[in-house]
């Protein structure tokens, strides 16, 4: 009997220890208040003190922070494997305050190749002051890559107006220190006068995703080639050309095991900080 009672004694503690465990995974993470201006500029140093978690598969280190106006993200990555998919495809941030794992309503932060001259007039629209010093030193290439922040099914999204309402937009920098490669986000609560608004208020609870890597249009020409599947492709590198010919089996042919091609995605539910 004693024996009996041990084995149903180790069954409850056994259980037990795995319902916390589902609710340790079911728990919210919670947003830390934001004490003061958040400076975007992909640096950590409005960071220090942050409470950070990992991503077990990127491993991505992440932290999140909010005001009453802005939802703030810092996310580093210190495997550039992980991190160079960003580079081809942008990172989504999606977000939805119904409680729900939606792709309706996000951000895709990414890099364009921007003529010259339709960057320099973005810059003035905003209020930027550039010197004609600087504009000549921009003229010097017709291109520019530059950082863009595209709302995403921004042509099926309406938000509210009112001109009263300063609603601040999104916006992403990034910086590399060593092998770590940071980025840092911004994306407002409100969605007044902000189709990639969040909508919701300090202190809700929402679904918040993080999407990047996969392949992009441009990947896939590549694996295609000018010749199809079969036929050499000079603007792919060997490792990928090898690996696009051994996985040639049709018109769905990947490129499974390049960690440039491989899709990241996790989603969190997140406390916003109330002040």
């Amino acid at each position: 009997m004693k024996r009996r009672w041990i084995a149903c004694s180790l069954v409850a503690a056994a259980v037990a220890v795995l319902g916390v465990a589902g609710l340790a995974k079911d728990t919210p993470v919670s947003s830390q208040w934001a004490a003061g201006p958040v400076r975007i500029d992909g640096s950590d140093q409005d960071w220090q003190g942050a409470t950070f978690l990992t991503d077990p598969d990127s491993k991505a280190k992440y932290a999140v922070m909010n005001d009453g106006k802005n939802l703030y993200v810092f996310v580093q990555f210190a495997d550039e494997k992980s991190a160079s998919t960003i580079e081809s495809t942008g990172m989504k941030v999606f977000f939805n305050a119904d409680d729900k794992k939606s792709k309706d309503l996000g951000v895709l932060f990414t890099r364009k190749a921007l003529p010259t001259e339709t960057m320099i007039a973005e810059m003035e629209k905003r209020g930027e002051a550039l010197s004609d010093e600087r504009k000549a030193e921009l003229r010097k290439q017709k291109t520019q890559m530059v950082l863009v922040e595209e709302p995403i099914n921004a042509k099926k999204l309406a938000a509210p107006a009112d001109p009263a309402v300063k609603t601040e937009p999104p916006l992403y920098r990034t910086t590399k220190k060593q092998r770590a490669q940071s980025y840092e986000f911004r994306i407002p609560l409100s969605r007044v006068n902000q189709v990639a608004g969040i909508g919701a208020e300090p202190g809700r609870t929402i679904k918040l995703g993080f999407e990047w890597g996969g392949l992009t249009d441009e990947m896939k020409r590549d694996m295609m080639g000018p010749r199809g599947l079969s036929g050499p492709n000079p603007g792919l590198s060997d490792s990928l050309a090898n690996e696009r010919n051994d996985s040639a089996g049709g018109s769905g042919a990947v490129l499974r095991h390049d960690p440039r091609t491989r899709q990241h995605s996790f989603w969190i539910d997140l406390k916003l900080a109330a002040q």
